[in-house]
């Protein structure tokens, strides 16, 4: 009854593998350090007329690396760093461009006037006065909200920006897949050293080896589409866009998990006469702005249904009245013909001030009468979103397992007293 004794010991290794198994952590957490940066601006004559304070907070930490490389693209002050903390203060030329450009995640919690001296603002006080209680003034308050808005940008601004890296878990693989890989081998061993003499620890072996095959199956599959969706995503990031506004009337969730999947997408847009508007990484999705007209919106949408994809759009009538609500054409069109008959009174720094807001104003009317400006927002899922549960996976089975290896080892020891 040698081989009892032989399959009594793997099944003992088995117990003390799952045993193992059972004490490891599913998930692990090691916030980022960002290192410390030198800063870029050793100087600077006078005094910004603006401070403003920015925070960030990431979930992953490639976007926790991403925002604080897009914080390091401006001209910036030294940074100091932590493990899940960056802060520095950056100089800011254009604050609209700065503000639109914005990553997600980050918030501006304020910005104050260091020196105030804004024509626009000026010119939106003098107008106040000339205007008050007359109809006129009702008509001006969409260019008294801008022209009072802390976004209004004058000269540079410093602006106090801090990125906080809230942490996603990252998953605990090796351990668990040595681990089974070990389970594996050892019930090879059983299965040979029983094979012609016990049934029973025939069968035993045989479960322990088809759960270690099923857990590091599925783990080379999720491995693959993690892989895959990896590929994808960083070839959507480098898609070429057109920039510029929309509206957005319609989402879908796209399955990218292979290059081919970015393939199909691109010559979906093309086959029905649409572009990409923007791409914007926005922490653990991917936000793509397929700009497309009021003809095609509902082929292009039916196109990534039936590929199974989830999408959501809005019914024509929706579409129109929204249009008519963010276009405000009326609404544009007084603020124009207002601010153009009160031009004589401002002075010549403030009339160029108005002159160029009304400019800005006719270019976002011309831009709305362009159906092209509607867009479906795509969204593709960051490979750092995806975050499989090895650890519970491996409880799960390896519970089964010792269900079976004590079974086996209580028929061991059955045989071995027969023999006695």
């Amino acid at each position: 009854m040698g081989y009892v004794r032989k399959a009594d010991w793997l099944l003992l290794v088995i117990t003390a593998l799952l045993t193992v198994s059972l004490t490891i952590p599913s998930y692990t957490y090691s916030p980022p350090y960002a290192g410390f940066f030198k800063g870029t601006i050793e100087t600077y004559d006078g005094p910004p007329r603006w401070v403003g304070y920015v925070e960030c907070t990431a979930d992953t930490s490639s976007y926790y690396s991403y925002v604080v490389n897009w914080t390091l693209s401006y001209p910036h002050d030294y940074g100091v760093s932590k493990p899940g903390m960056f802060k520095t203060t950056v100089l800011v030329r254009n604050w609209s461009r700065f503000f639109e450009e914005i990553p997600s995640g980050c918030y501006v919690l304020g910005r104050d006037s260091l020196s105030y001296d804004d024509k626009l603002y000026r010119a939106s006080e003098r107008l106040k006065n000339l205007t008050a209680g007359t109809p006129d003034y009702e008509k001006l308050e969409p260019f008294f909200d801008f022209a009072g808005s802390p976004e209004t940008p004058v000269n540079v601004t410093w602006v106090k920006v801090t990125v906080f890296f809230t942490g996603m878990m990252e998953p605990v693989k090796l351990p668990f897949v040595a681990i089974w890989l070990g389970i594996l081998i050892v019930s090879v061993a059983g299965i040979i050293v029983s094979h012609r003499r016990s049934k029973a620890l025939l069968a035993v072996f045989l479960i322990t080896l088809l759960l270690s095959a099923l857990f590091l199956r599925d783990y080379l599959q999720m491995e693959r589409k993690i892989s895959g969706t990896a590929e994808a995503f960083n070839e959507l990031l480098a898609l070429n866009s057109t920039g510029g506004w929309c509206t957005e009337i319609g989402g879908a969730q796209g399955d990218f998990s292979s290059r081919e999947d970015v393939n199909w997408f691109l010559k979906t847009v093309k086959e029905n006469n649409a572009t990409i508007g923007s791409v914007r990484w926005e922490d653990t999705v991917l936000r793509i702005h397929v700009k497309v007209n009021m003809n095609n919106y509902k082929r292009i949408i039916d196109a990534f249904k039936e590929r199974g994809w989830e999408t959501s759009v809005i019914d024509s009538e929706s579409l129109n009245a929204l249009l008519e609500e963010r276009h405000g054409t009326r609404e544009i069109n007084e603020t124009l013909t207002t601010l153009e008959k009160y031009l004589p009174y401002l002075t010549p720094d403030e009339r160029k001030a108005v002159e160029d807001y009304m400019a800005d104003l006719k270019e976002t009317l011309h831009q709305d009468r362009d159906q092209k400006n509607l867009c479906i927002a795509v969204f593709a899922t960051s490979p750092e979103a995806i975050i499989p549960d090895y650890g519970g996976y491996s409880d799960f089975l390896a519970k089964f397992a010792l269900v079976a290896v004590f079974v086996g080892l209580a028929l061991g020891r059955r045989r071995g007293n027969e023999t006695r």
